[in-house]
């Protein structure tokens, strides 16, 4: 067995213990035993503060009495109590610090969730859902009409005790990086890290270095990397983040076809990478600003170089003696880089089978120096300039989650993304369509733009992509595991990339019975020497969801097109 094999059994293993190391902590990868119970105890406080909070939820403060012929439609959540149930009530029922009586005749459609109070349900009474209860009450704070969860309590290794304003802790980073891939292999972190909190101001450093197994174990200066970043938050909400970073990371021209893990895995185990790779080394700082729980506000500066970097060998356990695909080479240079990021997110969770909405727009301003461009056909793209290489690029991706009745949802997404103004988009800035993921239905980057390029490493070469989705998820009517696990009780960190394994487990472990999921794609990409986008390509497919985990057959609607299926480890949107 070679020593790059052994390295990635090795690396392996780092993943295993990464994993579960986060799964007991709610950090990254870090080295901190914590009880397991505690962890979920903390997940479900957490998700009915979100519900409490969430568009369209009726909130009390207080008592709350529903008569025999009341009705109320959609979610309900009382902070205090005491709630008493005589009517109907077509949504959720969220009790926090309260006690609950479901009364003889009454109804509750979806689930029931009581921390902190007593639950009595009649025998005549009917619950559609599940039902779940802890004894434990939740610390919040009422700010206005909605709640913010305290932290709670933390305690040093001296034993020394800290309330919710004042505490701190350092940890190990040990772990692997974001995915598998044909250039990196498995690469493993090693670090160390420091967090605090002092009122309403709170911090953290972290810091590791990046060995990539795909190496041949010399002293390569490819083989090794490092990123370190630090940040001050101040407030709770509003809340303000400044923070800074430096970095030598393999970072992918895309994020997608697919999610990190599906990459990893797909690269892992079928030989087969969905994505390209560049070097980028640089230092960067960057401001966030959240004004409300739904609307974040992100710039940055970023001083970068950025070079090409090649496919290695890394060791599969199937297909292992097919040559991997090239990865392209790209525009090498350096570059500063102005970007900008607003994000309006009334989702409860991105699991949630609730109603949300979901928009996000991009812009960055590129300034080129020294940029050495990989030659293209005209028709592609026109020579870059040799001095003041500027330019613009941005994306709009505007996403909707609509409850239908008690178990399906309905999703809409819309997405275009591509240059606005200013010279061509360099190589690691272009686009790319087509399956496995975003439009499963056709061959891998069927809309690339590359047709004058005879390159076996299929860049995406397009500058604009406009893409649509639709999708329909509704379950069959039972549950395999009945009031225990929620797959919506986590919100998205919004804290910035310091969770790189940041899938739910239990969102693909723990689930209410298979979902059907009916969907159809649409999409195009152009170029922008062209005379604009061409018709819409459509696919249409069909596919059955256990949690995350589901298996979809989709088709272009096109003629000599075969049928095509897809594994997915995670939701297509």
């Amino acid at each position: 067995m070679s020593p790059r094999t052994i390295a990635t059994l090795l690396a392996l293993g780092f993943l295993a213990v990464g994993r579960c190391a986060r799964d007991a902590t709610g950090q990254d990868t870090v080295i901190v035993t914590r009880d397991v119970r505690r962890l979920q105890t903390t997940g479900i406080q957490q998700w009915v503060v979100d519900v409490f909070n969430a568009p369209g939820t009726l909130r009390t403060f207080g008592a709350l009495t529903v008569d025999g012929a009341q009705r109320l439609d959609g979610d309900v959540a009382v902070l205090d109590g005491p709630v008493t149930i005589f009517g109907t009530i077509t949504g959720d029922l969220v009790a926090i610090n309260a006690d609950v009586t479901i009364a003889d005749g009454a109804v509750v459609e979806r689930d029931i969730v009581v921390l902190g109070g007593l639950l009595n349900v009649a025998e005549g009474a009917r619950v559609e859902g599940s039902t779940r209860r802890h004894s434990e009450r939740v610390t919040v704070r009422r700010v206005g009409d909605r709640l913010e969860l305290e932290r709670p309590a933390r305690t040093t290794r001296r034993g020394r005790g800290f309330d919710d304003r004042d505490w701190g802790r350092a940890f190990i980073v040990l772990g692997v990086g974001r995915t598998y891939n044909r250039v990196e292999g498995l690469p493993l972190r090693l670090g160390a890290g420091l967090e605090w909190q002092a009122g309403a101001t709170d911090g953290r450093i972290r810091g590791y270095g990046v060995f990539r197994t795909a190496g041949d174990f010399k002293t390569n200066r490819e083989d090794l990397g490092y990123a370190v970043e630090g940040q001050i938050g101040l407030g709770h909400r509003p809340r303000l983040t400044l923070g800074a970073r430096g970095y030598d990371l393999v970072t992918p021209t895309q994020d997608w076809p697919l999610t990190p893990h599906e990459v990893g895995w797909g690269t892992f185990l079928w030989h087969r990478d969905y994505r390209d790779y560049f070097l980028q080394r640089g230092v960067a700082g960057y401001l966030t600003f959240e004004p409300a729980a739904t609307v974040t506000l992100t710039g940055e500066v970023a001083r970068v170089t950025e070079r090409s970097i090649a496919a290695r060998d890394p060791w599969t356990p199937f297909r292992n003696a097919e040559p991997w695909r090239p990865n392209p080479l790209i525009d090498e240079g350096d570059f500063t880089l102005l970007s900008g990021r607003a994000e309006y997110d009334s989702r409860p969770s991105e699991r949630s089978a609730r109603s949300g909405t979901l928009l996000r727009a991009t812009w960055e301003h590129g300034l080129g120096e020294n940029v050495v461009e990989q030659p293209l056909p005209a028709v592609i793209r026109p020579a870059l300039p040799l001095a003041d290489y500027a330019f613009d690029r941005a994306s709009v991706d505007l996403r909707r989650y609509q409850r239908i009745g008690g178990a399906g949802q309905l999703r809409l997404r819309g997405f275009w993304a591509g240059a606005v103004s200013g010279d061509p988009l360099p190589v690691q800035r272009r686009y790319s369509l087509g399956g496995p993921d975003p439009m499963n239905g056709y061959a891998f980057r069927a809309f690339a733009c590359n047709e004058p390029l005879a390159d076996p490493a299929m860049p995406g070469l397009c500058d604009h992509v406009l893409l649509f989705q639709a999708e329909y998820r509704g379950g069959f009517g039972f549950r395999w595991l009945d009031g225990d696990y929620d797959d919506r009780r986590d919100r998205p960190d919004r804290r910035g990339d310091w969770s790189d394994w940041d899938w739910d487990w239990d969102d693909w472990a723990w689930f209410d019975g298979p979902t059907l999921v009916l969907f159809t794609n649409a999409g195009t990409g152009w170029l922008k020497t062209s005379d604009g986008p061409d018709q819409l390509h459509w696919d249409v497919g069909a596919g059955l969801a256990f949690g995350s985990v589901g298996i979809y057959v989709a088709r272009a609607i096109q003629e000599s097109e075969p049928f095509r299926v897809t594994l997915r480890i995670e939701r297509r949107f």
